[in-house]
């Protein structure tokens, strides 16, 4: 008998006596094209495991539900229900382990952990293997380089130098320490230097050669940021001098480790704090995509990155704008980022979804030049223009608050396509820059216009079943061979969350703009049943998860989809992740019947 794997989830969780007894029972079968291994209805007495070939699960009617390919396990919850309602039938020529359900069951009562990745729900499982996913990132923190935590702002200065100038040098430029040049050799300058100057009544003129240390502790830039920390230790200092191919070229702080391990995105808030014009921006922007790729690799997830990245941006915006706009212009406009950028759910750059309102007595030519500049300044910073022109430089995303306000009425009450696309961008919106007064007045004459229109936003939620062809025919192109593997991970799951619950916010007039804040205070209001909340706010993190990995991907090997952070590749997944994807899938389509029911659109 043929050993089998338990290199992969949940089977991998089993301890030495666990595995022996599901080896003692297991069984290989065999089964050829178009067999029907489940029949719906019926009771199921084992469990199967994929070694090759192919598995469809179907409805009655023959809706492809999800495919099952190597080292997949169905029907987990029919072994707990006693029966499916699906049928399970072999797409191509399979060979499948098969466990019988005695055996599974006192494996699901002896190991809690092996058993809650079957019949939990989502939110459960995904917390079930967090203790993993903690094991691995905190081995992930010990691989990370000097060069990734070091800031390179190195300050010099002579030895000869006075040590009034060495106090005005490190508050002009913000920092602890200066590397001092002095008869051939290199020293360090800290701010540690002045107790003892204070305390020895040294006069500032004195040079600071007298005060500096020049028996360093050293660290190459390509060694691991866990040695430096050892080194602190060891010889109880606050700073290494960070050498590259021997020659010192700055220091690093102990605030700079524990800023990395904890959230080194602080570092880069200080730099947009100091920014001076828009090349240095250019830099700082380069950099927080260089963060996301660090923090994620350490294993901070898509909506915790999500939420930094939303204040790194509104800062980003903010500054630039600062520097673009006359003072005039900022101080009476309200510069705002609407749809992911707006809800904070948006990690890799994408296209540019943004709008100005003005108040009614500014000079539309001085909105029209700083704005056109906000534009061409946002593609520098790597934000691409918006296709559909939703951007600042567009005169109908420019308008005095007047205006905006009788633009919002006409969209609520004319629901067009449009118009309906149009209200669903901008409720979502979010003050980066100016007097934010003018958006909650925007946002006040949306609820005004919409009271108790059931008819309009029912129209509104219809779009939750946009791409709904897109869903049904997915695993059906799976079938065949030749066909492109790639699924629109936003169309697919996280348009139909992000959209039905923005329909349900607008429907309870709520201010927050967040998905998972949306749905606690929706859970909250009785709207939404608590598990489905629960299952949802997983669902959508694990989506957001999914497609930053996708995204992260194509921007590694430059693909022609780095543009496209939607695609993911489902044959580049891990069996657990694929998993968890079809999990994540079905509670997406509980949540969009539980939309068509709350919104009868059905009868639309």
């Amino acid at each position: 008998m043929e050993r089998f794997d338990f290199n992969f989830a949940p089977y991998d969780f089993l301890n030495a006596h666990e595995r022996a007894k599901l080896q003692n029972t297991v069984d290989i079968g065999y089964y050829d094209d178009e067999t029907v291994i489940i029949e719906a209805d019926e009771p199921v007495a084992f469990l199967y495991v994929v070694i090759k070939g192919l598995v469809r699960e179907v409805t009655l009617d023959g809706e492809i539900l999800s495919l099952y390919d190597a080292k997949d396990t169905f029907e987990s919850r029919a072994l707990v229900e006693g029966q499916t309602p699906h049928r399970f039938i072999v797409q191509e020529q399979a060979l499948l382990y098969t466990i019988p359900k005695e055996t599974i069951t006192e494996l699901m009562e002896s190991n809690p952990r092996f058993g809650a990745y079957f019949y939990a729900s989502l939110a459960d499982k995904l917390s079930n293997i967090a203790q993993t996913q903690d094991a691995q990132q905190f081995e992930s923190l010990f691989a990370a380089k000097i060069r990734d935590a070091y800031r390179q702002n190195a300050t010099w200065l002579n030895g000869s130098d006075s040590i009034l100038q060495a106090a005005q040098t490190m508050k002009a430029n913000k920092t602890k320490s200066i590397l001092v040049r002095h008869d051939n050799q290199i020293g360090l300058f800290t701010e540690s230097a002045f107790r003892d100057i204070v305390i020895a009544g040294a006069d500032n003129q004195e040079p600071i050669h007298r005060w500096s240390q020049f028996n360093l502790i050293s660290i190459d830039i390509e060694d691991y940021v866990f040695h430096a920390l050892l080194r602190m230790t060891q010889f109880k200092i606050q700073r290494v001098v960070v050498t590259e191919n021997g020659h010192p070229i700055g220091a690093l702080e102990q605030i700079d480790v524990l800023a990395y391990f904890s959230n080194h995105t602080h570092l880069v808030a200080q730099r947009l704090d100091r920014a001076q014009n828009i090349d240095e921006l250019v830099d700082i922007a380069n950099q927080m995509t260089r963060s996301i790729q660090i923090l994620n690799s350490n294993g901070m997830r898509a909506p915790q990155l999500a939420e930094l990245m939303q204040v790194l941006n509104t800062s980003l915006f903010e500054k630039a704008w600062r520097l673009l706009a006359p003072p005039k212009l900022y101080d009476n406009a309200c510069l705002i980022v609407m749809g992911s950028e707006g809800r904070g759910e948006q990690i890799l750059k994408t296209d540019q979804d943004n709008a100005l309102i003005l108040k009614d007595d500014v000079d539309e030519a001085l909105a029209k030049t700083a704005c056109g500049a906000f534009s061409e300044t946002l593609s520098r910073l790597g934000f691409p223009p918006c296709q559909g022109g939703i951007m600042v430089n567009n005169p109908a995303w420019r308008q005095p608050i007047s205006q905006f306000k009788t633009t919002l009425h006409t969209w609520c009450v004319n629901p067009t396509g449009d118009s309906l696309m149009n209200l669903a961008i901008f409720v979502d919106a979010k003050a980066v820059a100016g007097d934010e007064s003018l958006l909650d007045e925007a946002k006040a004459q949306i609820k005004r216009s919409l009271t108790d229109d059931v008819g309009m936003l029912g129209q509104f939620a219809q779009a939750v079943e946009l791409f709904d062809h897109q869903n049904s025919g997915f695993f059906a192109q799976l079938l065949n061979r030749n066909s492109s593997s790639q699924m629109d991970i936003k169309k697919m799951g996280v348009f139909p969350v992000v959209h039905g619950i923005r329909a349900l916010s607008l429907q309870a007039q709520l201010s927050e703009t967040n998905t998972f804040e949306r749905i606690s205070r929706l859970s909250q209001a009785n709207v939404l049943d608590a598990q489905l909340a629960k299952d949802l706010s997983q669902a959508l993190a694990y989506l957001m998860d999914v497609r930053l990995k996708a995204g992260l991907h194509a921007q590694a090997i430059a693909s022609p989809l780095s543009n496209n952070h939607n695609q993911v590749d489902m044959s580049a997944l891990t069996t657990l992740e694929r998993d968890l994807l079809k999990e994540a899938l079905h509670v997406v389509k509980r949540f969009k019947a539980m939309i068509r029911q709350h919104f009868h659109l059905g009868n639309l």
